[in-house]
């Protein structure tokens, strides 16, 4: 298992240090130079024509981002495909996770980040394959058993999600809304910061993955 609760706080913290002028913090799953990118002030109003996340083939499972809140960009450099080592890195224990993934035939991983360059608001969304459904399904239960802060009640996302509202990570205001989910081989963790973080965003960002997934 995986403690993604750790993933969550420790990426929506990096995404606030990169639209902030403080030092990036690092990025949970990347490698150290991929640090996330500030983006210009002058991305709030203006299309982004063109703007791609990395290509992988789980990159479609990730929201584009013509896909996400309004206002929000991409973090190229945080962004991409990850293997077994850096998703353990998410955990306080990554060589406990490393074997729990190697025990749940992980296969493949991918990272979309985006923020708001003035308002506060993060985006993080980690996708991971695995070998079977089973496989996933016991990944994504040891994350629901270890995840943390008040539960929110909402309609199921894929075959099975969950999801939950806590305080931002650090010292910044706001809330942080989570949902971790799973169709089939795939589980998903979605990770969304704002000063007040509405769940239905994620939950409709979510199911339209899960429709993608299954289409």
């Amino acid at each position: 298992m995986i403690s993604r609760t750790v993933a969550a706080l420790g990426l929506a913290g990096a995404l606030l240090a990169g639209c902030s002028g403080d030092e990036p913090a690092a990025t949970p799953g990347a490698t150290p130079e991929a640090t996330p990118e500030k983006p210009s002030a002058s991305a709030l109003s203006a299309p982004l024509p063109g703007i791609t996340l990395p290509p992988d083939p789980l990159q479609p499972l990730v929201p584009a981002p013509e896909e996400v809140p309004a206002g929000m960009v991409p973090l190229l450099s945080g962004s991409g495909s990850r293997d077994a080592k850096a998703i353990a890195e998410f955990s306080a224990d990554p060589a406990a996770a490393a074997e729990a993934l190697a025990a749940h035939g992980f296969t493949s991983a991918y990272v979309a980040q985006y923020a708001h360059p003035s308002d506060g608001r993060v985006l993080s969304v980690v996708v991971a394959r695995f070998k079977d459904a089973a496989g996933a399904k016991s990944d994504l239960e040891g994350d629901l058993a270890g995840s943390s802060g008040e539960e929110v009640t909402t309609a199921t996302v894929g075959e099975a999600s969950q999801v939950r509202r806590q305080p931002l990570p650090g010292d910044g205001a706001g809330e942080l809304v989570t949902l971790r989910f799973r169709q089939g081989s795939t589980t998903w963790l979605l990770a969304y910061g704002a000063p007040t973080a509405d769940p239905q965003v994620a939950v409709e960002l979510a199911q339209s993955l899960v429709d993608r997934a299954t289409t």
